[in-house]
This record gives structure tokens, sequence and C-alpha cells, in this order.
């Protein structure tokens, strides 16, 4: 079986985030922050905003297209309607193109049903900036303003986090990169009719968490084949239906946040899942090493999954003699991360070569 662990170190690193759109985005809430926190408009507690979505989660890929922030609002706020708190944050928001270091145009865009957007032209950012209210404290839900609903909801994307970060360092940190190669797969095969990323991640997450998905001793290859097989199980009940959508559960709070999925996107996800199946089955089963990249390839597009890996390996090793991460199995197999079973490390290199 050729599980190809090379070729699936090189597609993580291919759609990791760009690193000049990671530094803006590190860079342009900070600004947000500082301009709203001085703000005499709209009060504001400590510690004023906090990052939420795939950026904050380490969770994004690619071309970091947007940020969310969470600005943390005085109490008194979650008296008012949340139309007029929203209104009150879209005007506080158009003295921000002045207080930020963007030489383009700065567009505050529209309000959204529970967020402000605000787009940067130049930079092709998009900032929500959700209010929230603190109820007890950050480890707890969040208050925040729904227009639609015309009531404040409960919502804890700062626990979410956490709590992602735990079970991913408990599930020998498989479960980030397995959320990102679903993220990509998405990209590829849906153009149009796109579940959103936040399900993908709690339907990776949910998986790991009640264990369906298991990470020891299994490869990238393996656990991707497992999670298209799990999810497609799951919602072929739903897909028999007529009409029928399954739930995808927030995992702290246990509201359906696919609870506008509708039943052609549905379809279409299934029909995409279904099929990548197929191919990752058979590259899995395949005892010849080129028709298994290429069945890969179909899976997450020839572009990005490479047909050749071996210069990728070559300094991985090379970095990994250095710093003494060789390890050897007893088959003769070399990795760069401890495998499961026996394995004997090899010592850091000290040799640099002659003077």
């Amino acid at each position: 079986m050729f599980t190809l662990p090379d070729h699936f170190k090189l597609l993580l690193s291919n759609i990791e985030p760009d690193e000049q759109r990671a530094k803006k985005a590190q860079e342009i809430p900070n600004q947000i922050r500082d301009f709203l926190q001085s703000s005499e408009d709209i009060k504001t507690v400590t510690p004023h905003t906090r990052l939420a979505g795939s950026y904050a989660r380490c969770t994004a890929i690619k071309y970091i297209k947007d940020v969310d922030i969470i600005l943390l609002i005085a109490s008194e706020y979650i008296e008012q309607d949340p139309e007029e708190v929203l209104d009150l944050l879209f005007q506080v928001l158009q003295g921000l193109p002045e207080a930020l270091d963007e030489t383009g145009e700065v567009v505050i865009c529209r309000h959204q049903r529970r967020s402000v957007n605000v787009h940067l032209e130049k930079s092709d950012f998009d900032l929500d900036i959700v209010p929230a209210v603190v109820v007890t404290d950050l480890d707890n839900p969040l208050q925040v303003p729904d227009k639609d609903w015309s009531k404040w909801v409960a919502t804890h994307p700062l626990g979410y986090g956490d709590a992602l970060s735990k079970l991913n360092a408990a599930r020998k940190d498989k479960v980030v990169p397995v959320i990102k190669l679903l993220k990509h797969w998405r990209d590829v095969h849906m153009i149009y009719r796109r579940p959103k990323s936040y399900w993908l991640e709690c339907m990776v997450y949910h998986r790991f968490d009640d264990k369906t998905l298991s990470a020891d001793g299994k490869s990238y290859a393996e656990i991707f084949r497992d999670l298209l097989a799990s999810i497609y199980n799951d919602y072929l009940p739903d897909y028999e239906k007529d009409n029928a959508v399954p739930k995808v559960k927030d995992p702290m709070l246990g509201n359906n946040v696919a609870h506008n999925w509708e039943r052609d996107n549905f379809e279409a996800f299934m029909r995409r899942i279904y099929e990548s199946y197929r191919w990752a089955e058979r590259a899995l089963a395949s005892d010849d090493a080129a028709d298994a990249i290429s069945l890969w390839q179909k899976v997450f597009g020839d572009e990005w999954f490479p047909q050749n890996a071996d210069q990728f390996k070559a300094e991985s090793l090379k970095s990994a003699a250095v710093a003494g991460s060789i390890f050897v199995t007893p088959s003769g197999r070399v990795e760069t991360i401890r495998p499961e079973g026996r394995a004997v490390q090899a010592q850091p290199q000290r040799f640099y070569g002659e003077r």
C-alpha cells in the first residue's frame, strides 16, 4: 500500500497560507483594536478585541481572504435592539479609513446578520467585525446581536478554538491538517454550492472527538479516505430521503450550524464525497506508486498534489538529520516524525563540512 507520506506533507505545505497575507492578517486587527478602543462613540471592555475564524484557529489555507474580529463591548448594550447596536458599530467604523495604514480605498460595506463588513480594496481583505457582550468571562459563551432574529444569541468561538487546540494535541496534531485537507478538497471540487468552511471543521472535529476517526498509526492518506467514508455513510440516510439535509452540530453549543444547507447543494456535496472516496480507496489499494499518485491528484488537484516529492523528502531529511529527528523503523524505513511502534532515533548531525 502506497500512503505517500512525503507527497501529503508537500500538499499540506502547498496549501499553507501565503506568508504576506498572514502578515497582513496579523497587522490589521491590531490597528482596528486600537481605533475602536480609543473611540468615544462605542464602549469596549478589556481585552477589547479577539480574533476568531479560521485564521485564529490556524485552519486557514492558501490565500487568506478575510479575518473575523470579535469586538468586546460593554454589557449595557445587550439591553438595546440588535440592529441598533450594529448600526452604531457601522457609524463608528466610518472613521476607520483614516486610522488604518492602508493607502487604498477602505469601504465600510454593509451590515451583515451579526457583524459589519470592512473591505480593504488594495490589500483585497475583508474584515467581519462582530460586536459581543461578555456575560461572565471569555471562557463562557458570548452574546452577539442577530439582526435577522431580532435578538441576542449565544456563541462560543473562543471556546471552540481552545477545544480544537486540545483535541488536535490529543490526536497527534493531525486534526488541524485534516481540516485543511478537507477545505482544500472542497475548493477543488466545488466551485459553486460550497459548504461553509466552519461546517467542514465541525465534521472533522466531531469524528476525531468521538474517535470515529483515528490518528493512531495511520497516514494522512488513510485518515482522509476514512473521513470521506464516514461523512458519506453518516449522511446517507438524509441523502436517500426527499428534501432532507443532515444536521451539523456546533462543537460547543450543539446547535445546527448548517440549518440553511440547501438540498441541491447537499446532493452535490455527497456526489463529490463519494466520487473522491472511490478514488482514495483505489489509490490505497494500488500496488503501483504512479497510479496511486494519479488517483490522489484527482482528489486534491493536479497542481496541488505533487507528482514527485523526492526533493521535498531530501530537504526534510537534511533538516531532520541536523536536528536529530530521523527515525529508522525495523523494516529500514526512514521517517522524519516518530512512527508508531519501535523505531531507532538517529543522533543529531554535528559535521558541517570542511572549513
